[in-house]
């Protein structure tokens, strides 16, 4: 029996009524559930069906095009194979696909109620000369503009030539900072507007990573892997299931129909060795198959300045002296694998993937860089399987399904047996106990189980409506009893879970193309478990198993609204709920301690913004954005560092208020320049006025301590072509990096110690041959060797040179 559209969104918003009456919004469900009758009642005539593909002029598929009936709000945009496909009232039409730099295509069509017109497209490129890097930002633009949400994107192919990770190609996107704790393989921590660690939720293709284990992070993964970067500042859409506070970002990997192989080998100072591989191909039948492979290697042996521990007298020298690092070798290795059906009539997209991961990593410091190490390393290993499915117009048109299912096995190991204190000489002197910090021989697992849904539905040309659940369950178990048992305590063998289920629903109303309006709500349900010391006050720990569950919502809109081609307005409001992490409450068994008792951070969150971009005569290229932030946050979760031990612990802090701004500028000059920067304002204070026996704070309205406040950066680029050969590229770049100073603890509680301020300078040199197929590249990192750090005392590599060389080839799929 066949269903009718109107049956479809009846069911869909049937469901939406009972999620939003689960979450107590009665008077907008009614509201809601009126409203898109009304507007499903105006399909109740015949409608018909356009589809079709979408290629330029070499066979390639062109993706992003966007594909409608002129004067009408009836259109899609083509996905990464090209096709595209949308419902429309019967009656005669002019159907035009536009993408920026190409030409614009259109032709009459007669659409029958019932039946499917198919109708493809070859585009060509504009005939005027338009700078190759033009068209590639614009066009990036132009994309994310459609959003009514806070969000840009990157380019990821761009920067494939050089030795970047994930997160050094973040750090160019204003209002991000990069934290890190060292070189490669330290610990790295995504900075946002501010908020920084669990804070900002991190997807892989939109699962989330945090179960994916150290081996296999953005910290380690090379730029090659991506295709582009999105970042969500603020609110996230109901899509990616987030319980996100201070936004997210979604690493897109290279998901082309086409056949290509990807390799590259650098070698750089430290002893840095990094490569990686990658291989895609479709069948002319549907079957497609990708791996990825990459390894990253250093001896991290550069230069630190910080003070000398006297073994006799166990005291620190006053003044600072240069070491080299002796015990910091990192190497990890991962393989991703994916294999399915697409484009076919069960599924448009139908995958199977695996990844596998290991690393090892010498730990030679603790959060304090004069605490140095000797012998102490960690372990881990990890296997994720995973199953995603995506299917189009099921049942009827215009109806989306995409499901994901991920199983995340990470198994750890954390060693320190040693019984000595070293200093920064390489002396030691013997301990009485083992252990140079605490000791520990333990072996433990990770599992995580993942499962997400989404089902869309869009009607009446200009309404969507999407549910969206996401559940995931982690459970952290000691596994070898025998490496435990020295060193185990009543906590060792106790369960360690956290369960989370965030359902999302929202609306989307787009009554034109220059403006959509979007409304949202999620419903969090979370259930711990874990050991908690019962002995409050006393020096002995007591532990028990306790559990404890709640529940939470949340709400929020968003809209943009283009009053020129060029300009455009966003606005939009949430409030936010973000969950305490499995680090937060349970640790790392390292270096950090976890409470299973931390609270769930709440927080209001508007963000504004503005945005230019423009094409002048199709040899200059403006683009332009600037947003304002407010974020007023309850039971702020805040990291701190304990002083004796160096070691990491987690507390809520009552209430935080950041006001904020950023901006950044861009400019293109045909193929032969481009410039640009950004720049970054956040005033985020502590707003909780008295302690808890009603005693005013003397930090009160203090900046919030070990938090970047001000950065910026700024890059320029110079291309010549064909100079040394035909179809040949050499490019010349610059990137300049900026952190104002900083305190590490409350100003007002005497605060003296200060994170210099710190201006860092990077330049490269490229060549591109035979079109890109042959690929070779040369940089240098902090050029001045300045003494750089991003935590306190914690120093990053100086100076560096490195080395890349990057085979490409790409087949298109005719």
């Amino acid at each position: 029996m066949a269903i009718s559209a109107t049956e479809v969104s009846a069911y869909l918003c049937s469901k939406i009524f009972i999620v939003m009456h689960d979450m107590r919004y009665y008077g907008l469900s009614i509201i809601l559930f009126l409203w898109v009758q009304g507007m499903a009642a105006q399909e109740r005539g015949i409608q018909a069906t356009v589809s079709g593909h979408v290629r330029t002029a070499d066979g390639a598929p062109a993706a992003y095009v966007s594909v409608f009936l002129t004067d009408t709000q009836y259109g899609a945009v083509s996905d990464e194979q090209g096709a595209y496909r949308f419902s429309a009232p019967a009656g005669r039409y002019t159907l035009a696909a536009s993408l920026l730099g190409y030409e614009r295509s259109g032709r009459a069509v007669a659409l029958n109620g019932g039946q499917t017109a198919t109708v493809d497209f070859v585009i060509e490129e504009v005939r005027r000369e338009l700078g190759e890097v033009t068209v590639t930002g614009k066009s990036r633009v132009q994309l994310v503009r459609e959003s009514a949400f806070n969000v840009v994107s990157i380019d990821a192919q761009a920067l494939h030539n050089t030795t970047l990770s994930l997160t050094h190609a973040l750090d160019r996107i204003s209002g991000v900072k990069i934290r890190e704790t060292g070189g490669v393989g330290s610990n790295t921590q995504v900075s946002l507007n501010g908020f920084s660690g669990r804070h900002v939720k991190i997807f892989l293709d939109g699962v989330p990573m945090e179960g994916f284990g150290s081996a296999f992070q953005i910290s380690n993964m090379p730029v090659d892997f991506a295709e582009r970067i999105e970042v969500y500042k603020g609110v996230v859409p109901v899509e990616l299931g987030a319980d996100a506070l201070g936004g997210a970002i979604n690493i897109v990997t290279r998901q082309t129909g086409n056949t290509y192989v990807d390799a590259s080998y650098s070698y750089g100072s430290f002893n840095t060795h990094k490569s990686n591989i990658s291989f895609g191909h479709t069948s002319a039948r549907g079957f497609t198959v990708t791996a990825n492979a990459y390894q990253n290697y250093s001896d991290n042996n550069y230069r630190v300045k910080t003070k000398l521990l006297n073994l006799e007298t166990s005291s620190y020298s006053q003044e600072d002296f240069w070491f080299e690092r002796f015990h910091d070798n990192y190497h990890n290795e991962a393989a991703v694998v994916k294999a399915g059906f697409v484009n076919k009539s069960f599924a448009d997209r139908l995958l199977l993937g695996v990844a596998l991961s290991r690393e090892k990593a010498d730990i030679q410091n603790a959060n304090l860089m004069k605490i140095v190490y000797g012998g102490r390393e960690r372990r881990a290993q990890s296997l994720i399987p995973s199953l995603s499915y995506e299917k189009r117009n099921l049942i009827v048109p215009n109806l989306r399904l995409s499901a994901t299912m991920v199983y995340n096995s990470v198994r750890n190991h954390n060693i320190d047996t040693l019984a000595r204190q070293y200093s920064w000489n390489r002396e030691y002197r013997t301990k009485g106990a083992k252990g140079e910090g605490l000791y520990s021989l333990s072996e433990y697992d990770n599992r995580n189980v993942y499962v997400t849904a989404n089902l869309g539905y869009k009607f009446a040309g200009r309404h969507s409506i999407a549910v969206n659940n996401q559940y995931s369950n982690y459970v952290r178990q000691a596994t070898d009893a025998a490496a435990n048992s020295e060193n185990s305590t009543a906590a060792t063998f106790m369960r360690r879970t956290n369960a989370k289920n965030v359902l999302g629903a929202s609306y989307k109303f787009e009554p034109d193309r220059r403006l959509n309006l979007s409304l949202f709500g999620k419903y969090y349900d979370v259930s711990v478990r874990g050991p908690v010391n019962v002995a409050s006050g006393s020096t002995t720990a007591v532990y028990e198993e306790q559990g404890r569950s709640y529940r939470t919502a949340g709400y929020g809109l968003a809209g943009t609204w283009f009053p020129l081609a060029s300009l455009q307005f966003k606005a939009s409001f949430e409030k936010a709920c973000r969950l305490p992490s499995e680090r937060e409450l349970f640790g790392d068994e390292s270096l950090e301690t976890g409470d299973t008792s931390l609270k769930p951070e709440n927080s209001r969150n508007v963000n504004l913004n503005i945005g230019y971009s423009d094409e002048i005569d199709g040899i200059h290229s403006l683009y332009f954005d600037a947003g304002f932030i407010y974020r007023d946050t309850r039971d702020y979760i805040r990291r701190r560092i304990e002083q004796r031990y160096g070691g990491a612990f987690y507390v809520n802090h009552g209430q935080v208020r950041n006001i904020g701004f950023d901006c950044e500028a861009r400019y293109f000059y045909r193929k032969t320049f481009s410039a640009g920067g950004n720049f970054s304002w956040q005033n985020i204070r502590n707003m909780e006025r008295y302690d808890v026996g009603g005693r005013e704070l003397i930090y009160y309205r203090d900046r919030m301590p070990n938090v970047p406040y001000m950065l910026g950066s700024a890059d320029a680029s110079y291309y010549i072509h064909n100079l040394l050969g035909r179809n040949s590229r050499l490019s010349f770049g610059y990137n300049l990096r900026y952190v104002h100073s900083f305190f590490r603890d409350w100003e007002s509680e005497g605060g003296d110690i200060v994170i210099p301020g710190q201006l860092s300078h990077d330049v490269n040199v490229a060549c591109a041959f035979a079109g890109g197929q042959y690929n070779i590249a040369l940089e240098v990192n902090n050029l001045a060797d300045e003494i750089m750090y991003d935590n306190y005392s914690l120093q990053k590599p100086g100076r560096s040179v490195s080395l890349k060389v990057r085979y490409f080839l790409f087949k298109n799929k005719l």
